[in-house]
């Protein structure tokens, strides 16, 4: 355990001193990036380490193909945005490594993959040309508010989910003694259950997180505050925010996968 944790912590540290260069995150970010790091790697094994980083990087790189002014994420990831998408697969980790079931690593998985799956929506998404319509009723909104879907975004995802699902299952066959077969069953769990936490990140953005009306402007925002500019709660719950939906989803995927074993 001890040998684990100090290479998870050396692993982590690397990868997040070169994102914090990179302005993929921000000080607080390098901080709980490498706290969660060394925990899934200490606990969670190389596989589940290795679909982390597959994540941070897919992640880090599509965020960079465009520019966007949404929160401070131009800026970097801080610790509450890198919590929201890792906390519950270090939570899975730990009970794996506690209780040596594996399906609780597959739930670990699952999660991550819900994190990758609606980054590539949103990020690849609001490229699309196409209309971009609510979730919940179909209407056209404007791309990027939460809850919003178009043909790409929906492609992104499910491309994003089956990434990790391969992913771990080139990963566990080379590193783990498992039949093919289980390989394979626990690769298509992993990518459904992204899907599936994807879409219940879609339904919460639009549903419960809180988006606010620019007195003025009439700007629809997820943001508390416009620039020159007072806003009122127009939708959602205040406490709610994308942190929140993106915890929420996560969690949601790792316990449809953990339907499967039922």
């Amino acid at each position: 355990m001890l040998i684990g944790i100090i290479i998870g912590a050396l692993l982590s540290t690397f990868i997040a001193v070169i994102a914090y260069a990179k302005h993929s995150l921000v000080l607080s970010g390098l901080i709980a990036s490498v706290i969660l790091g060394t925990i899934i790697y200490a606990f969670g094994g190389i596989v589940l380490y290795s679909l982390l980083i597959a994540f941070f990087i897919s992640s880090s790189l599509l965020t960079k193909l465009h520019e966007r002014k949404v929160d401070d994420s131009s800026s970097g990831r801080n610790y509450l945005q890198v919590i929201s998408n890792g906390l519950v697969a270090a939570a899975f980790s730990i009970l794996f490594y506690l209780l040596n079931m594996e399906f609780l690593l597959i739930a670990a998985a699952a999660a991550i993959a819900t994190s990758n799956s609606d980054t590539w929506a949103s990020e690849i998404g609001i490229l699309s040309k196409g209309k971009t319509r609510s979730v919940t009723n179909f209407k056209e909104v404007s791309k990027g508010v939460s809850g919003a879907i178009s043909g790409l975004g929906t492609l992104a995802s499910v491309l994003g989910a089956l990434f990790i699902g391969v992913l771990f299952a080139l990963v566990s066959s080379i590193t783990t003694v498992v039949l093919f077969q289980t390989v394979l069953f626990y690769a298509a769990i992993i990518s459904i259950s992204g899907v599936l936490g994807c879409f219940v990140d879609s339904y919460l953005g639009s549903l419960v997180q809180a988006k606010y009306l620019g007195i003025k402007s009439d700007t629809i925002t997820e943001n508390k505050s416009l620039p020159n500019e007072e806003v009122i709660l127009k939708s959602g719950i205040s406490f709610v925010n994308n942190d929140t939906v993106n915890f929420l989803s996560s969690l949601a995927a790792s316990l449809i996968a953990l339907l499967f074993f039922i």
